[in-house]
């Protein structure tokens, strides 16, 4: 009998392929990892004990300790205030993309004429913003315009200030703040297009009996999005959080600075010792960002 257990619980030949074939396809990420992430982290952090010099014979390293640490959070001029920075803007930045590619993507998975076209045209933007066009967008300013362009502009956006102050009351900190997500909409626009795919890969693989149920239990829209399709997509709303926060970091001034540092200002030590810091920050806030969102996100077996 025990042989006979034995045997039921060893895997069949089909399993044993399919695992098999599963790691020959992870190779190749195996390779990546070790030779382009693992091997440069710890460099970086080798460099960030030392200090680094470059001359014709080679890298050479003088152990400092945690001197170019502490120089880069204290003395630094402007790296403690842009890290702050950084986050502050960050995080903001990743609710409001979040809320939108959610959004984009319940609106795109609806069912009505031309679906398909209506997607083509809402990614299209999102596929040809390329960095040549997002640089001729950005030499675009109010220089190029004519003056009755630009004066009107101004004076839309002013009379808009002045009705949310008066007219509705806004605190001019809200109102600082909403003008700020005006403007940047175009870009909120561009950084959605993984986003809405996940999304929309999500909410097409929710079964439509959930919805039946739903429906026959007689939930409004309103109830049936909160009860059914974010609990069934919430696993996916924490993996675009990771996603957006790490590439709205990248994104950010900080990293030119540390370029800076060491390929003009020849100071490897401490652009290392800012990369080693940036790294560790970015791991503990998203960590405590994973630590919040896994206590609400369902899995549904």
């Amino acid at each position: 009998m025990a042989d006979t257990a034995k045997k039921k619980k060893k895997p069949s030949s089909f399993y044993r392929r399919q695992d098999r074939w599963a790691l020959i396809m992870m190779i190749p990420w195996f390779i990546g990892v070790l030779f382009f992430f693992l091997k440069p982290l710890i460099e970086v952090c080798v460099y960030s004990l030392n200090e680094v010099t470059l001359d014709l014979d080679g890298v050479h390293q003088s152990w400092v300790g945690i001197d170019n640490f502490v120089f880069v959070l204290r003395t630094h001029a402007t790296f403690y205030q842009d890290l702050i920075t950084t986050f502050a803007q960050a995080l903001p930045n990743t609710v409001l993309i979040i809320f939108f590619s959610l959004f984009a993507a319940v609106l795109l998975n609806g069912k009505f004429k031309f679906r398909g076209a209506a997607r083509v045209l809402f990614f299209l933007p999102i596929v040809l913003a390329t960095d040549m066009i997002n640089i001729e967008l950005g030499s675009v300013s109010m220089d190029t315009l004519d003056a009755d362009s630009a004066t009107t502009a101004l004076s839309g956006a002013m009379m808009l200030v002045r009705f949310l102050i008066n007219s509705v009351g806004l605190p001019r900190d809200v109102i600082s703040v909403m003008m700020g997500v005006i403007e940047n909409v175009f870009e909120t626009i561009k950084l959605s297009g993984v986003q809405i795919l996940i999304f929309l890969a999500g909410l097409q693989s929710v079964s439509p009996s959930m919805y039946e149920v739903a429906k026959m239990e007689g939930a409004t829209t309103y109830e049936t999005f909160w009860k059914v399709t974010l609990p069934t997509v919430s696993p996916l709303i924490m993996t675009n959080v990771v996603y957006t926060m790490t590439d709205n970091l990248m994104r950010t001034n900080l990293i030119d600075t540390m370029k800076n540092t060491a390929f003009r200002q020849a100071q490897y030590g401490y652009s290392a010792a800012m990369s080693v810091t940036f790294l560790f920050v970015t791991l503990v806030v998203i960590g405590v960002v994973c630590l919040i969102l896994g206590k609400v996100v369902f899995y549904n077996d």
